[in-house]
């Protein structure tokens, strides 16, 4: 199978790549810096007569300040990168079998109760984004199936990435009071999930992919416990506003997300154990 890969060079997209190439498929990336194996924006459309399938994984990160034009980055980045993918779709005379498009848990807003894919989407920024970001991909003539990430835990990336260093200096801890919902899933479930959707035309629509989702106090003991550092020094919701403005939203306000359709389909999560799922992606990060 021919796959174009968007966001081949990020975080889940080169681990998406590695288990695609393991299984003998071929990886067409797609960058803003093409190179050998990746193409540039502006050559999707002729290539895509030639691909079996398509994985949209590209987008601003969140992490960081909130600005005007940081926002507008974020938005634009997944919305107008997915209508091009499915514009190109479209007018192909070969049309892909299908296309995976990454969304994530942030559709719902802050929640306290559990939300699954049937729930209302939120009203905050991140929400109106995720339902910007899903729409372009339903217009997709082909089978669209939408999965919405949670907080990623794996090597090199995500939020272990952010927090690990400050947990390391003994400065891990509750943040913003520590009662928000994380909801998590390991990178390779992410993977196994992604491959899932490609090959199963019963995947289709939205599908959370969370492994489990806890308070963000627990999120922190468990990590300072596998990096066997403290995990008592609170963060103040103020400090963190003071630091990133509307970019603390992702981690002040946390989503209670449940995997329904998921298990539905049959799919279980190689990680479903919050210790165990950070311990394993810690140690493999060499920590």
């Amino acid at each position: 199978m021919r796959v174009l890969l968007t966001g081949s060079s990020g975080f889940v997209g080169r681990a998406v790549a590695a288990a695609l190439s393991m299984r003998g498929d071929e990886v067409l990336g797609v960058s803003r810096k093409p190179s050998p194996g990746v193409i540039a924006w502006d050559a999707v459309a002729s290539e895509m007569g030639s691909i079996d399938a398509v994985v949209n994984l590209a987008g601003e990160t969140i992490a960081g300040r909130w600005n005007a034009k940081k926002k507008r980055a974020i938005l634009d980045s997944r919305v107008e990168g997915t209508r091009t993918l499915v514009d190109a779709i479209a007018r192909a005379d070969k049309r892909p079998r299908v296309l995976v498009s990454a969304s994530a848990v942030g559709i719902h807003g802050e929640t306290f109760e559990e939300v699954d894919e049937s729930s209302p989407a939120g009203h905050d920024y991140l929400a109106r984004v995720c339902v910007a970001w899903e729409a372009e991909a339903s217009r997709a003539p082909i089978r669209v199936v939408k999965p919405r990430l949670g907080l990623v835990l794996g090597r090199g990336g995500g939020v272990l990435k952010e927090l690990a260093p400050l947990y390391r200096a003994g400065l891990g801890g509750p943040i913003g009071g520590g009662k928000q919902w994380w909801s998590w899933v390991h990178l390779q479930d992410v993977a196994a999930a992604i491959l899932r959707a490609l090959d199963e035309e019963t995947w289709e629509g939205p599908v959370n992919l969370v492994a489990g989702t806890t308070p963000q106090r627990e999120f922190a003991k468990a990590l300072g416990e596998a990096l066997h550092r403290p995990a008592v020094v609170p963060t103040p919701a103020f400090a963190l506003r003071a630091a990133l403005g509307d970019g603390a939203d992702p981690i002040l306000l946390g989503q209670r997300v449940v995997a329904r359709r998921a298990a539905a389909l049959g799919f279980r999560f190689g990680h479903p154990d919050l210790q165990s799922a950070i311990a394993d992606a810690v140690a493999r990060d060499g920590s």
